[in-house]
């Protein structure tokens, strides 16, 4: 995904790299970025915790955020829990386009 996302970067466009998740290594052709000006910006919370960064007040006002409903996360499916397997399986599947979900039944007690 990282080679496709510089060729759709638009002009003057960011590309931030999350880590490696796909654990492969990434060639890249220069001429999808250099001729737009495109930056790319790796980002690994690992090395940040390492030097002494604190996300907890990032993830409380993200949070607060999603709870007012000014970040929408898109949601795939929903499994119930005893379907655990068949998410997975989806999961790995790297087809969906938002959220697998889990869901636990409520305790009726």
């Amino acid at each position: 995904m990282f080679g496709r996302s510089l060729r759709q970067a638009g002009q003057a466009g960011r590309v931030v790299a999350l880590a490696n998740v796909a654990l492969e290594p990434s060639t890249i052709d220069t001429r999808h970025f250099y001729p737009k000006n495109v930056s790319i910006h790796g980002f690994q919370i690992t090395n940040l915790l390492d030097h002494g960064y604190d996300p907890r007040p990032d993830l409380r006002e993200i949070a607060a955020r999603v709870a007012t409903g000014a970040y929408r996360v898109p949601v795939e499916s929903v499994f119930p829990l005893e379907e655990a397997a068949d998410a997975h399986r989806q999961l790995e599947s790297r087809a969906n386009g938002g959220k697998i979900v889990l869901t636990v039944a409520a305790d009726p007690a």
